[in-house]
C-alpha cells in the first residue's frame, strides 16, 4: 500500500481533489475538513494493481501540527494551491520544505 497526501493552505481544493479522485464525484460547496481524512483507491498501471491511502489533510493554521505528523512514511504527496490565492501559490514552498524534512 501507498500513502499519499495531500497539502495546501485551507479553501484550496484539497478535499475535492480527494472526492473526485477517488469516488469520481465533485462538491461545489466548501466544507471546511476538521483534522484528517483519507479515502482509499486501487489502481491498475499495466497489469500491477496498486492499493493507494490518500490522506486528506486540514489547511487551518491549528491543526498544521497535527497533520505534520501524516508527513512521515508517506510515498508522495500533492501540494494544492488556488489559482486566484498568491498567499496560497508562496505557501507551496513552506510546505515542500516540510514534507522534504520528512523525506532526506
Amino acid at each position: 500500500m501507498k500513502k499519499i497526501i495531500i497539502i495546501g493552505d485551507s479553501g484550496v481544493g484539497k478535499s475535492n481533489i480527494l472526492l473526485r479522485y477517488s469516488e469520481g464525484k465533485f462538491v461545489d460547496n466548501y466544507m471546511m475538513t476538521i483534522g484528517i481524512n483519507f479515502m482509499y483507491k486501487v489502481t491498475k498501471i499495466d497489469d500491477l494493481k496498486i492499493k493507494m491511502q490518500i490522506w486528506d489533510t486540514a489547511g487551518q493554521d491549528k491543526y498544521k501540527t497535527i497533520t505534520q505528523n501524516y508527513y512521515k512514511n508517506c510515498n508522495g504527496a500533492f501540494v494544492v494551491f488556488s489559482i486566484d490565492s498568491k498567499e496560497s501559490f508562496y505557501s507551496v514552498s513552506n510546505f515542500s520544505i516540510k514534507l522534504l524534512g520528512n523525506w532526506i
